[in-house]
């Protein structure tokens, strides 16, 4: 019923980037021309205190070239009890802001034994 309703057939495109590839600034920069193009980003991360050099790095770089485009940051965080954290969305509350995005977090269930 949406896809009728829109003028244009909207574009899915996925993307996947892992913490290794964005170590490499070649690929770092290629990621976040990805992600300042799209409507949704998505950032799955374990429970930590901060997050990796790397993602804050490809983070700034996404956010620049961003500009005032609106769109959607989710992070999806381990179940919660694996830890904290909050720091990290605090963090990417931040970013969202920034880069003129709304800003969704989730936590995983925990998986049954």
């Amino acid at each position: 019923m949406l896809a009728k309703s829109l003028v244009r057939t909207p574009e899915i495109s996925k993307e996947l980037w892992l913490l290794p590839e964005l170590r490499t600034p070649q690929l770092r920069a290629i990621a976040a021309q990805e992600a300042a193009a799209a409507d949704l980003v998505i950032i799955s991360v374990h429970h930590a205190e901060a997050l990796p050099k790397e993602i804050k790095l490809w983070i700034d770089l996404c956010v620049k070239q961003r500009g005032n485009r609106p769109g959607v940051l989710l992070a999806i965080f381990d179940p919660p009890y694996l830890g904290s954290s909050s720091s990290i969305q605090a963090c990417l509350h931040e970013v969202a802001q920034r880069g003129h995005m709304e800003f969704l977090a989730r936590s995983e269930e925990k998986l049954a034994d």
